[in-house]
Formats: C-alpha cells, sequence, structure tokens
C-alpha cells in the first residue's frame, strides 16, 4: 500500500466540491422559500446538503475529534435508520439536564435569560457542576449563552421537557452505548462475523489518539503562539555547558520537544525528556539531542534550575489538590527570575466557549474528577496556592489551546 500522507488527515475532505454544494444550498433553500418551512422533503433537502457542505469543509482530524469527544448522533442524510456519530459528551451532558430536570425547569420559568446560579440553587445542583454542563451544551449549538453563565431557552431544550423527546434520554444512552463502545472487541474474538445468537451479543492508543488530536494545531514554539527566542533563548545561560533550556514534563514519546527541535534545530542547551519507565521504554525513536530520564512528577524535581519546564495537557488530569502537587514540584526547582514555567492547556473563556474545550472539560470531570480551567482558576492554583505569579497567558489568533506561562515569585 502507498503511503499515506499525513497532510491529508487535516485538509478538507472535498474542497473542489464546495462552489457546487453552495449552488445547490442556495437552490435548496429557494426551494423550500417557495414550498413552506412546512415541506418536510424541501427541508430535508437542505439539510442534505447543508450536511453535504459541512463534510466537504471538514478535515478528517476534525470529524474524528466530534465523534470520539463530542458530537451527538444523528441519521444519515439517506437514511433514517442508521446513526452515523458517537454521543460521549453532548449526550452525558444533555441527559444530566434531562434528569436532573434542567429542561423542564428552564420551560417553566419561561423564555427569558436565566442564570446558572439561580437554576442550580432552584434544582439543589452545585453551580460549577451545572455551569459546567450548560457551557458544552451552549458550545456545541444546543442551547443559546446571551451572557456568562446565562442561557435563554430554544425549541431544542423546551423540547426535552416533554417526556416524548426525554424519554430517549433517560434509556438509550445507558443501554446502548456500552455495547457499542465494547463491540469492535466482541467481534474480533468472533473472527468479525454477525452475531446471530440473542445469548451472545457484545454488552490503548492514547499516544496516538493524542498525536491525532495534535494535526493541525498550532505548536506551542510556533510563530504568533509564544515567543520563544525572546522568552527562553535571550537571556539563556549558554556559557554553561551543562545548562538545561528544556525539561518536557511527562513528555511521552517525544513528540512536543521534537516539535520544538523541527522549528529551532540550533536551539541551545541540553533538552530533557521526563516520563515514568514504561512510557520511556516504548520509545523506539527520538533525536539524538533529547536526553530520556526517568521521573515521576509527584517526586522532587531532579533538574535544577532550567530555563523552561514545559508540561503538555497535564495539569488537567487532576483534581485541584494533585495539581498544585504538580505544580509546586516545578516551582521548587525553578531559579527565580530566570526560570520559566510553561503549561500547554485550555483556558476557558467566560463567553465564545470552543466545543472541544467544553467537551474535554466533562471528559476530564467524568473520567478523572478534573477539569478545564478559567483564568481566575488558573490564577488561584497557580499563584494563590503555589507561589508563582502567571506572567501571561498566550493564545494564537483562531486557537482554542493556551501556554499558561509563569514564574516563581522568590
Amino acid at each position: 500500500m502507498a503511503p499515506i500522507d499525513i497532510a491529508s488527515a487535516i485538509a478538507p475532505t472535498n474542497i473542489g466540491a464546495v462552489p457546487k454544494l453552495l449552488s445547490e444550498v442556495t437552490s435548496a433553500g429557494d426551494a423550500l422559500s417557495k414550498a413552506g418551512e412546512d415541506s418536510v422533503a424541501a427541508r430535508r433537502e437542505l439539510l442534505v446538503k447543508v450536511r453535504e457542505l459541512t463534510r466537504a469543509l471538514e478535515t478528517p482530524r476534525e470529524i474524528m475529534i466530534q465523534q470520539v469527544w463530542a458530537q451527538a448522533s444523528r441519521e444519515h442524510p439517506d437514511n433514517e435508520c442508521q446513526l452515523v456519530e458517537l454521543q460521549p459528551t453532548n449526550v452525558m451532558a444533555i441527559s444530566f439536564g434531562v434528569q436532573s430536570g434542567v429542561w423542564t425547569a428552564m420551560a417553566n420559568n419561561g423564555d427569558g435569560p436565566q442564570k446558572v446560579v439561580d437554576l442550580a440553587k432552584q434544582l439543589g445542583i452545585q453551580e460549577e457542576l451545572l455551569q459546567r454542563m450548560m457551557r458544552h451544551i451552549a458550545a456545541s449549538g444546543y442551547i443559546d449563552m446571551t451572557a456568562p453563565d446565562e442561557y435563554t431557552p430554544n425549541s431544542f431544550s423546551k423540547s426535552l421537557a416533554l417526556a416524548v423527546m426525554s424519554g430517549a434520554y433517560h434509556t438509550v444512552p445507558p443501554i446502548l452505548n456500552p455495547p457499542f463502545l465494547h463491540a469492535h472487541d466482541w467481534l474480533k474474538d468472533r473472527g468479525y462475523t454477525c452475531p446471530i445468537d440473542n445469548f451472545d451479543t457484545p454488552y490503548q492508543n492514547f499516544n496516538d489518539h493524542m498525536y491525532g488530536y495534535l494535526l493541525g494545531r498550532s505548536g506551542w514554539m510556533d510563530e504568533g503562539f509564544n515567543p520563544v527566542k525572546e522568552r527562553l533563548f535571550d537571556g539563556f545561560d549558554a556559557a554553561n555547558k551543562d545548562a538545561v533550556l528544556l525539561v518536557d514534563i511527562a513528555g511521552g514519546f517525544g513528540h512536543y520537544t521534537e516539535g520544538f527541535l523541527s522549528k529551532f534545530p540550533d536551539a541551545p542547551g541540553r533538552l530533557i525528556l521526563q516520563d515514568l519507565p514504561p512510557v520511556l521504554g516504548q520509545i523506539q525513536q527520538l533525536h539524538p539531542r533529547i536526553e530520556k530520564m526517568e521521573y515521576d512528577f509527584f517526586t522532587e524535581q531532579p533538574v535544577k534550575g532550567a530555563r523552561a519546564y514545559y508540561t503538555h495537557f497535564v495539569l488537567h488530569d487532576w483534581p485541584d489538590e494533585e495539581a498544585v502537587k504538580i505544580a509546586s514540584r516545578v516551582r521548587e526547582a525553578m531559579k527565580p527570575g530566570y526560570s520559566r514555567f510553561l503549561i500547554y492547556k485550555h483556558v476557558v473563556p467566560f463567553m465564545g466557549q470552543d466545543y472541544e474545550q467544553t467537551a474535554l472539560d466533562l471528559i476530564m470531570m467524568t473520567n478523572f474528577g478534573a477539569k478545564e480551567r478559567s483564568p481566575a482558576q488558573w490564577s488561584e492554583l497557580l499563584e494563590k496556592r503555589c507561589g508563582l505569579k502567571i506572567v501571561k497567558i498566550w493564545t494564537p489568533i483562531n486557537g482554542i489551546e493556551s501556554i499558561v506561562e509563569c514564574e516563581r515569585l522568590e
């Protein structure tokens, strides 16, 4: 088989079809206007064309993230009996609203804007929990956010107060989703054949997934994201031959440090990749400039006074208490006025959240009791509890991840 160019994963699936599809969308829209909004056939035709246009513009990487992280299942445009997408976080959040009474309460409260703090008190739900659920539903387009932590009911949210709609969320996710998730292993064990016995039915590769997630994303060292030369190279202790430029903490297979070297092949100083022995033991190939070092980030950091300590999607895996311990170990090793702590993470804004941020927040909450943090939550964690100072939060244009840059106070 010919090698597949990885660039295809971040290119639109069918950009050449866009002009034709735009014309077809316009024609279908005109047909719906003439037929009237009650015309099922005309509405369906427009919906099909809009979905075809969306698919042509989306990249395979974007489709993958939607399917495994966020997007709700929906009908195949050519077959109303076939579902084409999975439903991890959206259905979980919407089902939470169904079963906790959120949608019924909002419908009863009227059509005006409703604040999370008031709904939480009304329903006896922790405010932060409801906040995180609602913002993901809004980021995915299923309810309207009108102000920070304030939502206005729409036709979809109001419909969920109806038993004919809410009943599906009570029954389908807990009954059908577990078999779907385990179906492949079950089918593989049976030689990839269809089940024929109703008493015999189906009821990690994380590093590869993360590599796929990062396709097409801005690297933390890219121009327009974090000014590496200004922030790290300038002022680096180049006179010391043992000086460490970068410590990549829990860096996995070294993708991030190798990406850094690809941008700055002449970067000064030592580059150190730290992770647990089982992870480092799986590395097949690594740039010769990168030193592997076994390390548990809950223990004392062995590299003192490095120019930069870097973590990539680490602190969001841990509740605040554990995250404080991890960050404090970095702080202890930092040289005041010289070292930087660079935290690559989502910083969730108060308005205009991206669905990937809110989906990942719910994934972290349900799997690890952790969270994606707002600027205020990062300040509480790092500045008030760890003795660090946030110098700046760097976010690229049109980006959803950020670099939280910290210094040691003393």
